[in-house]
């Protein structure tokens, strides 16, 4: 009976010294990268705006299973950072630890997946953070508005047809550049107004005219737009030489809505359309073709009423003429292109 009292004895105390290794083991420890903080707790970026981190030496928190325990990084506020993974957005997690040689700094305590009490070490968050293996960069967001690009110089039309031109100029360091194109210098209309490239093709432009065009750069971000001087160009559309209908817009008089007859003359050939002088536009278009041969010789043209003395002549090229004779005295306006 003894004899087994005493096997017992040195089993039981087998377990207990098995029991008092298990217990005094630690955790296992790895070689952890965390963010460099300042004072207030704030993470320290460089130059560049990156995280600067440190390498420390952090006993990992496993459960009651052994497995390391994870939690969801989350920001200043509270919310789960996410990366984009394989197209989807993901939340970012990390490996539970706490420092080794003592308790962790700024200790909370939570439940891991198997139940148990687990010790984590919660770093502050900066706004938007992205995880890149053990490093962390840090996306600042500006505070005051970018510095205003360089003005454009060498400005200059290229490729110039009857109704288009190529505006290009060299390029400088900035964010876009817009465009913007006049006919006579005062009123200017939008070209663009976001470019990323130092050229763009403008159309739909009057044959044998002059265009003033003007271009400047600008800086941006979400503080706000910084832009340059303009910087300023000009060119002149070709001549049109192909053979076209021309369309006369004519503003007519107003006199009590007078019965009267329109004499449109157009080189060798005569039109007349009856017409009431109520001040209305008449619109009228050639039934034949007709072009010009070079700038000294323009396709000729007057435009007259039979009750009316006054009379209008002139030479163009252009497939549309607004002429207004609703003042007694015929003024001819800049016509435009429709081709």
């Amino acid at each position: 009976m003894n004899k087994y009292k005493s096997i017992i004895a040195v089993i039981a105390a087998l377990v207990l010294v098995c029991s008092l290794i298990a217990c005094t083991q630690k955790a296992p420890t790895e070689s952890v990268t965390q963010a460099v903080t300042d004072e207030n707790g704030e993470p320290v970026t460089g130059e560049n705006g990156e995280l600067i981190t440190e390498e420390i030496e952090a006993q990992v928190v496993t459960d009651q299973n052994g497995a390391p325990v994870t939690e969801v990084v989350t920001d200043g506020q509270g919310k789960p950072v996410t990366t984009v993974k394989d197209g989807q957005y993901q939340n970012v997690t990390q490996v539970v630890t706490q420092r080794t040689g003592g308790s962790p700094t700024a200790p909370t305590t939570g439940k891991s997946s198997g139940g148990s009490k687990t010790t984590t070490t919660k770093k502050k968050k900066s706004n938007t953070t992205t995880k890149k293996g053990s490093k962390t960069t840090t996306k600042k967001t500006p505070t005051k508005k970018p510095e205003a690009p360089s003005t454009p110089s060498g400005l200059t039309a290229k490729n110039v047809t009857v109704n288009s031109a190529t505006l290009s100029w060299k390029n400088v360091s900035c964010s876009g550049y817009e465009a913007e194109i006049s006919q006579d210098g005062q009123t200017y209309t939008s070209v663009s107004n976001n470019l990323t490239n130092n050229s763009v093709k403008v159309e739909k432009l009057i044959s044998n005219t002059e265009y003033k065009f003007r271009v400047r750069a600008f800086n941006t971000n979400s503080a706000g737009t910084s832009v340059s001087e303009w910087a300023y160009g000009d060119f002149k559309t070709k001549l049109n030489t192909e053979s076209h209908y021309i369309t006369f817009k004519i503003k007519l008089p107003l006199s009590g809505n007078q019965d009267d007859v329109l004499v449109i003359k157009v080189n060798d050939d005569t039109y007349e359309e009856n017409v009431k002088l109520d001040g209305s536009t008449y619109t009228f278009k050639t039934t034949k073709k007709y072009k010009a041969a070079d700038k000294k010789n323009l396709i000729k043209y007057s435009i007259s009423l039979k009750n009316n003395q006054s009379s209008f002549s002139g030479e163009t090229d252009k497939t549309q003429v607004a002429v207004d004779i609703s003042g007694g005295e015929i003024n001819i306006l800049d016509g435009e292109d429709d081709e």
